[in-house]
């Protein structure tokens, strides 16, 4: 083990990342947190998110003397495999050997909270009331924070799944905008009767000329990430499907520029005697959350206290922390440290894995 971290963090953390569980598959994640929450004597619950997200897990809750009026949170998937996973303990951090992902995200979220709890029970330290919140599905659809409803004691959340280092954490995020289009033609011979075809491909591409892909202004971009159609090369194509998003900060801004592509697309297919069909929804809604906040307060607090820089940033991405935000639970995502997450040369300092593991036990037991 090495010095810079307390070998039952470490522990926690190697044998985290070696369970393979990835969106959906959460189980044995979660069987591992049951076992060491009722070690400690805390029973946890699992409710009924599969339900939503079609896994074979619910949200795993933890109850911690009676529950308390805030959440401590992490997710329990990876976004890739971790199958084989041979983590290398080198000098300052750990990292993957190059094959597979590290886990990182959200292992090391994960760790930090179970190391506090039995920190501050094995010290005998009184725990303040909270609720440790695990949750699934974080890295595809969030289903698991969608599913989840805080009671009506909670007032606000920390979320331990930030790639930032720690005493930086995501403030505010964009919320993004998911949208599939299917695009109907009409089939027919390319070479025989090209005429009485209409090509779903052409109605697309006329959709898309004025669709605005990229970096639209500072908190703006849109995409079109998925296309495809069409049958053979000699056959007019009858139907394309494409997906894609928007990201902003602004609810009004997004559903009004998604009726604007919506409007290119149906225009196209109007003028090109076809049809089109298109669904869309939040996949996460923006979110703020200003230094006059619980989570904003007590974060300041908990940076004195470990004499951390504290910096609070903006994010064009999502996590659990939006839709928490969203039931009306201000919730900030705190900075594990997770370096080149979702990539297989990712991995995490000492330093880094234990300050987040010191300022989770402040968190629980002190700030």
């Amino acid at each position: 083990m090495n010095n810079k971290i307390h070998p039952d963090l470490q522990r926690l953390f190697l044998d985290l990342i070696q369970i393979d569980a990835v969106s959906g598959k959460e189980q044995p994640v979660a069987d591992f947190i049951r076992s060491v929450t009722a070690s400690l004597g805390f029973p946890a619950q699992e409710d009924g998110a599969a339900s939503l997200s079609g896994g074979n897990s619910g949200n795993i809750i933890v109850p911690v003397n009676g529950g308390g009026d805030f959440l401590l949170m992490a997710h329990m998937d990876t976004p890739r495999s971790t199958k084989g996973v041979k983590p290398q303990i080198l000098a300052d951090r750990i990292t993957s050997d190059g094959t597979t992902i590290l886990g990182v995200d959200d292992r090391g979220g994960i760790s930090v909270i179970l190391w506090a709890l039995r920190q501050a029970v094995e010290q005998k330290k009184a725990i303040k009331p909270c609720t440790l919140l695990f949750s699934v599905c974080e890295e595809t659809t969030l289903a698991g924070s969608m599913f989840y409803q805080p009671s009506a004691q909670m007032t606000h959340g920390f979320v331990f799944d930030s790639h930032l280092s720690p005493g930086k954490f995501v403030s505010e995020t964009c919320g993004a905008i998911a949208f599939k289009m299917k695009v109907k033609g009409r089939a027919s011979h390319a070479g025989v009767a090209p005429e009485k075809g209409v090509n779903a491909i052409q109605i697309a591409a006329e959709g898309m000329r004025n669709f605005p892909f990229g970096r639209i202004d500072a908190c703006t971009t849109a995409n079109i990430g998925i296309i495809g159609g069409g049958t053979a090369t000699n056959v007019v194509p009858d139907t394309v499907e494409l997906e894609g998003e928007i990201r902003t900060d602004y609810l009004d801004q997004g559903e009004q520029m998604m009726q604007a592509v919506i409007a290119d697309f149906e225009a196209a297919a109007i003028r090109l005697n076809g049809s089109v069909e298109c669904a869309w929804h939040w996949d996460f809604k923006p979110y703020r959350v200003s230094p006059d906040n619980t989570p904003y307060k007590r974060m300041e607090a908990l940076c004195r206290h470990l004499s951390l820089e504290m910096e609070g940033v903006k994010s064009m991405g999502g996590s659990d922390a939006n839709n928490m935000n969203a039931k009306g639970l201000p919730t900030i995502n705190l900075g594990v440290g997770a370096q080149n997450p979702h990539g297989t040369d990712e991995f995490i300092l000492y330093d880094d894995l234990q300050m987040s593991a010191d300022m989770a036990l402040a968190l629980l037991t002190e700030i």
